[in-house]
């Protein structure tokens, strides 16, 4: 192959790659983890092994529009794939938050704690791994920072709606006093199972549907690919400028159609409240 030919394939496959990946990104695919205030974005794993296998495919097959289909595939189909653990994972954290309130519950309704904080401590010592690292920097956070601060950042690191309710229970008791938390508190940890069960009803109802789907984005792939490594006669005519474009198109409408099938999985977030003066809230998917 002419190194100039080469050279230019690869400035060509560079920027279709942008293009898709950039849908990808405007899907939600997003290179740090949301409601971390002040993290600053870092570029995934994946998307350099999508460009490092790009170049790969490009320097194989000479084709610009397949080598910035197999980019944009190895961003997209694995998150289309794994939709499912990361719903499993919302649920989760849902039922180790519910887990966690309801100990709190029940420590302050006992007598057993003699203060918030004590309990907010004693209750972190059996708390559900899923949410461990949140409680664990909750008790952190108390001393150097405050009640207030802490619980605020707590909920920001839950980043659901429904650890904002616990953390403004928490923070009216600290400022305010009084009696009647343990009873907000069980009836908090109820409206969160109300959640669970809602979210695993709706992950069962979409199981057999995405089955399907998934099956069908990995078939056209391994198709994809196998025609181009063994019919390399019958996919001839696309090695023209003309048949090049072609196959721009399809890759484009495959990337675009993935990255919103991508969107219309993910677990849907409703927008938090408990927020800090000046920050942005929005709903998260």
């Amino acid at each position: 192959m002419n190194p100039l030919v080469l050279l230019a394939g690869v400035g060509v496959m560079l920027a279709l790659a942008g293009l898709v990946l950039g849908a990808a990104g405007a899907a939600g695919f997003g290179t740090s983890r949301p409601g971390r205030k002040g993290r600053r974005p870092v570029v995934r794993r994946s998307w350099l092994v999508a460009a490092a296998i790009g170049l790969l495919v490009l320097v194989a097959t000479g084709w610009v529009a397949v080598a910035a289909g197999a980019a944009g595939a190895c961003v997209i189909v694995p998150a289309i794939v794994g939709s499912g653990a990361e719903a499993d994972r919302r649920i989760a954290r849902l039922e180790g938050l519910a887990g966690f309130t309801r100990r709190l519950a029940d420590l302050l309704a006992s007598g057993a704690v003699g203060s918030l904080e004590h309990g907010l401590r004693r209750a972190a010592t059996g708390c559900p791994p899923a949410i461990q690292s949140e409680v664990s920097a909750l008790v952190s956070r108390m001393g150097p920072q405050g009640m207030e601060p802490a619980l605020r950042a707590f909920g920001r690191d839950l980043g659901d709606p429904a650890g904002d309710h616990v953390a403004m229970a928490l923070i009216l008791r600290a400022r305010n006093g009084g009696r009647g938390l343990a009873k907000v508190l069980l009836n908090l940890a109820s409206d969160v199972d109300d959640q669970v069960r809602m979210r695993r009803q709706i992950k069962s109802e979409r199981a057999r549907p995405m089955n399907s789907i998934r099956g069908l984005v990995i078939l056209t792939v391994v198709v994809w690919v196998l025609s181009t490594v063994f019919l390399r006669q019958y996919m001839a005519p696309y090695s023209s400028p003309d048949g090049q474009l072609a196959l721009v198109v399809i890759v484009g409408d495959f990337a675009l159609a993935m990255a919103w099938l991508r969107r219309l999985t993910r677990p849907v977030v409703g927008a938090r409240f408990l927020v800090d003066p000046g920050t942005p809230t929005g709903p998260r998917a």
